[in-house]
């Protein structure tokens, strides 16, 4: 079902009213809640996994819009906390108990993280109701932002859509050092933010409906916040940025009045970049992360900074995707200007620091000689394919199948008449080694050979425009016993619960 259908089928007029401020109202005036931060107990409460950790998957209700509670569903452990911040240290051992108190079953996925096919918490291995599964592994990324969340075959979205999501930061003494280094203090200056929008229904309900090819939300949350604003001060700030949206990218930037500061770029998906990068602007698809420096020195007592996405050119090119008036009603539609977090500033502190040259070491640029594995993103119209295959008419075949210890190169087409897609896979990091192709949007943050700053980092999720290919260096070196099976597909949610996925075995 196209998504102009699934718009007809919502009360288009009573969600708009709850996505954008009342006419003649200032824009910033709409940011009324303070940002839900990490904290003891309750939602997104910090948990540093030391020691074995239960977490039951429920429903339960939370305030996180006034008036009705909504019914999220979560992961809870036994001391009050939903959907936690985990915090492990590398090389430590993540040993995390599943209870599945849902009526169907779910899992958790543990998205970026090096692990096997056992402890990957794809579909291939869903806990069911009642049930309870052990993930035992040892954390072998480096430091960074990582997530967790459900992924249950046909079923990933709508969990996902309905809460079960939280965030995972991995710590290292590399990671500790610049944060000394910066006079960075976790939950008070190094925040993790995650964003994401939902559909919510005037009575606060979460509503998701399967079918939509690329479904938004109307109301856009920053750690289960609704238009929160954070109070800070003229010193410098380390945001750990996630796109835990179902569909929608953005095009994040930081603005005073209307124009965009420059920040740095220090990390992406897995980890920290070799040394930073100024940027004004970078694009976030669905299940991308970005690690950002804001310093607001040159900021004054009353200047007020807005986390922004800024507009672009959605690229909406599949057949049967021409707006419609339905459409237009939508509170935000994809691509268009969308204000996320306020930033205010009220106190003047000036904390001198040195930002150094270099990060962290992401050992020799990959070689280009190594044999190239293609893969083509495309539609008939009616469903999403990887190189003509769609998941569920063949969910028990090895669709790719790599050598351990195989180094390839995988080129990634994605056709004109397509939309973008961010394209995920398990258990396994890559680098980008060259786009062609491009939109200008991209062309215009790409340095000479036509990477961006993003594409400099290791990531696990990357983002492939319409007409554009994207090479990719991967390395399938583990120590797992036997063969071992990953899911390689879009992260727009839907497009995977519809099939738009391969299984990639790694032979033993």
């Amino acid at each position: 079902m196209r998504r102009r259908r699934f718009l007809e089928t919502m009360a288009v007029g009573g969600l708009a009213a709850l996505a954008s401020p009342a006419r003649g109202q200032s824009p910033v005036a709409a940011f009324a809640r303070p940002l839900r931060l990490p904290g003891r107990r309750g939602l997104l409460a910090w948990t540093v996994v030391d020691r074995p950790l239960l977490l039951t998957a429920g429903i339960q209700r939370e305030p996180i819009l006034p008036g009705r509670t909504t019914d999220l569903w979560g992961y809870r452990d036994g001391h009050g906390a939903v959907n936690p911040v985990l915090r492990v240290r590398r090389g430590h051992t993540l040993d995390v108990t599943l209870q599945n108190r849902l009526g169907e079953d779910t899992t958790i996925h543990w998205h970026g993280l090096h692990v096997d096919e056992r402890n990957d918490g794809s579909g291939l291995h869903p806990v069911a109701p009642n049930d309870v599964y052990v993930y035992r592994f040892a954390v072998r990324n480096r430091a960074g932002l990582y997530w967790y969340h459900a992924h249950p075959h046909h079923r990933t979205g709508a969990q996902i859509h309905q809460g079960l999501a939280g965030m995972l930061i991995v710590e290292d003494e590399e990671d500790d050092a610049l944060r000394t280094q910066l006079d960075l203090t976790p939950g008070v200056t190094d925040l993790p933010l995650m964003i994401q929008d939902k559909a919510i229904d005037p009575l606060n309900r979460l509503r998701h409906g399967m079918g939509e090819e690329d479904w938004i939300g109307n109301r856009v949350f920053v750690n289960w916040t609704a238009q929160p604003f954070l109070d800070v001060a003229t010193r410098l700030y380390r945001l750990r940025l996630l796109n835990a949206s179902n569909a929608r990218v953005y095009r994040l930037a930081f603005t005073l009045h209307g124009v965009p500061l420059p920040f740095h770029l220090i990390g992406t998906d897995c980890g920290l970049l070799g040394g930073p990068h100024t940027v004004s602007e970078v694009f976030l698809a669905p299940g991308q992360r970005a690690d950002v420096l804001l310093d607001l020195a040159l900021t004054r007592a009353g200047d007020e900074v807005l986390l922004t996405s800024l507009p672009y050119d959605p690229m909406e090119n599949e057949p049967g995707a021409a707006v419609s008036e339905v459409h237009r009603h939508n509170p935000v539609p994809m691509g268009e200007s969308l204000e996320i977090l306020l930033l205010r500033v009220r106190a003047r502190r000036v904390v001198p620091f040195k930002l150094p040259d270099r990060f962290s070491s992401l050992g020799a640029a990959p070689s280009l000689e190594h044999p190239v594995r293609r893969f083509r993103l495309h539609t008939d119209g009616m469903r999403w394919y990887i190189n003509g295959i769609n998941y569920h008419a063949h969910m028990h075949a090895a669709h790719v199948i790599v050598p351990r210890g195989a180094k390839e190169i995988w080129e990634i087409t994605n056709d004109m008449q397509s939309m973008p897609h961010p394209m995920h896979l398990h258990g396994f990091q890559f680098r980008v080694i060259a786009r062609s192709g491009s939109p200008a949007q991209v062309q215009a943050l790409a340095s000479a050979g036509g990477l961006t700053s993003q594409d400099l980092g290791l990531l696990d999720t990357v983002l492939v425009w319409p007409g554009e290919t994207v090479r990719l260096a991967l390395d399938f070196a583990h120590d797992f016993p036997g063969e071992q099976h990953y899911m390689f597909h879009c992260h727009n949610l839907e497009h995977e619960d519809q099939g738009m996925m391969l299984d990639v075995k790694v032979a033993g």
